[in-house]
């Protein structure tokens, strides 16, 4: 017999498998059960964008991506436990949410996939977007006394630049009255939120969850988002309902890192805003743009800062018009500043208003070195009250008012109407109340009437404007 005789002979053989050694099957059904759960988490994570999944404040299943429809699911009622009250220090001191973990706004649903309705009666009052197709709005909905919860506020995401609307999860508190509520709305990233005006709501996780953070007393009148920090104006104020921030005596400027609950003031002239005549309401905004933050002040000077929460300082000590008596919400209604880029400011005058006529005298201004020096561009038609100015690169400003929406293709020299009001407005609530550009082709504008259910659309730089519905 050959060698290669015996190794066909072996390999013919009949083989007897030894046996596992003991627990060996069990061990591998459970390592595999492991396998499968880190597989689900990491196929959730993946689909997750700007708002959680969660239960919405109208009573609906909150999903944000997926076909398969299911019937809405009743909120689990309850009074949401308070937020421990925060130190409120000057210099280097902050405002802290000393709370160990957010108020739930409702428990979570069950899967990622299940799409959820918009509530009935969505009125839109502030939008925010982050990246190129995801953004979220914020504002009422449902029939009061008949939400879901004791509060209507609610929330709804477009992963498409407004062609759709779908609901998600809101805080629960009502909208600006006085002291209390929200209807105003920014994100920073996909965890990380804050709904406000005047109150403080936080989420850390897309929005699943939202907790109300005290503010010592104070209202929030104005609040941005860049670089990984949220930056606020904190008000002292006593105005009442919907006006909340129309009588507010001084403003500080408040920065807080992405991930964090904590407060501080930031240094510099920011810390006590005042209006220089005594006696006046004070008035004051904020734009953040190019890693670079600028503060229109009470007082009418132009602050400026880095986004790392170090000393802001003053960039313009009188600029070219004051910020002017308050809007309802504590924004100026004399200056409307943008920032096309870091540097490059656009700020809108306005002056002589006449509501009666609809008029206001309104002068466009730039400034090409971050607000250091401002140089006179065009004359705005007279027609319509200016109420929201944004830019973009390329010379592109659009105004908001409310006899429509302005544009400027030249840095501000020349304007043209690009979109009047919306049809079937309230005759009390013409035009729109917010512009903004989120690139420079496109941008979204608010209804000054939130009651058309409406979101206005722009894709080709604010030359024409078309209307996304916010209803079921």
């Amino acid at each position: 017999m050959t060698d290669r005789d015996r190794i066909d002979d072996w390999l013919d053989a009949d083989v007897e498998p030894l046996a596992p050694p003991p627990g060996a099957f069990e061990r591998i059904s459970r390592r595999a059960h492991r396998r499968k759960v880190r597989r689900a988490a990491a196929s959730a994570a993946g689909i997750a964008v700007v708002i959680g999944v969660a239960i919405a404040s109208p009573g609906i299943v909150s999903a944000l991506r997926g076909t398969t429809s299911r019937p809405p699911q009743p909120v689990a009622q309850g009074t949401p436990r308070p937020t421990a009250q925060p130190t409120v220090t000057g210099g280097t001191g902050g405002v802290t949410n000393k709370s160990s973990s957010p108020i739930p706004s409702g428990p979570p649903t069950s899967s990622l996939q299940d799409p959820s309705q918009l509530p009935d009666n969505f009125q839109p009052t502030s939008v925010t977007f982050i990246g190129p197709y995801t953004g979220a709005l914020i504002g009422q909905a449902g029939t009061p006394g008949h939400c879901a919860t004791p509060y209507c506020t609610s929330l709804a995401v477009t992963h498409n630049y407004g062609q759709s609307w779908r609901g998600v999860s809101a805080p629960r508190t009502g909208g600006p009255e006085g002291g209390t509520g929200v209807g105003q709305l920014r994100f920073l990233n996909n965890q990380d939120g804050w709904a406000f005006g005047p109150q403080l709501w936080v989420t850390h996780d897309g929005g699943a969850h939202w907790a109300q953070e005290s503010t010592g007393g104070m209202r929030v009148t104005d609040l941005e988002t860049a670089d990984g920090h949220a930056f606020a104006l904190f008000a002292r104020c006593t105005g009442a309902g919907p006006a909340f921030g129309a009588q507010c005596a001084s403003y500080a400027l408040y920065t807080s890192p992405a991930g964090s609950d904590q407060w501080h003031p930031v240094a510099g002239p920011t810390s006590r805003l005042v209006q220089p005549l005594t006696g006046e309401a004070a008035s004051a905004s904020l734009v953040i743009s190019g890693g670079r933050g600028y503060l229109l002040a009470p007082s009418g000077e132009l602050l400026r800062g880095p986004l790392t929460g170090a000393a802001w300082t003053i960039a313009d000590a009188v600029g070219p018009c004051t910020a002017g008596t308050p809007l309802a919400d504590g924004q100026p209604s004399g200056a409307l500043l943008a920032a096309a880029t870091g540097a490059r400011l656009v700020m809108v005058c306005a002056s002589g208003t006449s509501k009666a006529g609809d008029t206001q005298v309104k002068q466009a201004y730039v400034s090409t070195d971050g607000g250091a020096s401002w140089a006179a561009q065009g004359v705005l038609p007279a027609t319509g009250i200016a109420a929201s100015l944004a830019a973009a690169q390329g010379g592109l400003v659009v105004l908001a008012t409310d006899a429509g929406i302005y544009r400027s293709t030249d840095g501000g020299t020349s304007w043209q109407l690009a979109r009047p009001g919306p049809g079937g407005a309230a005759a009390s609530e013409p035009g729109f109340s917010y512009v903004g550009m989120t690139s420079q082709t496109k941008g979204v504008a608010l209804p000054a009437d939130p009651g058309l259910h409406e979101v206005f659309i722009t894709t080709d730089g604010g030359g024409t404007w078309q209307a996304s519905s916010v209803t079921p």
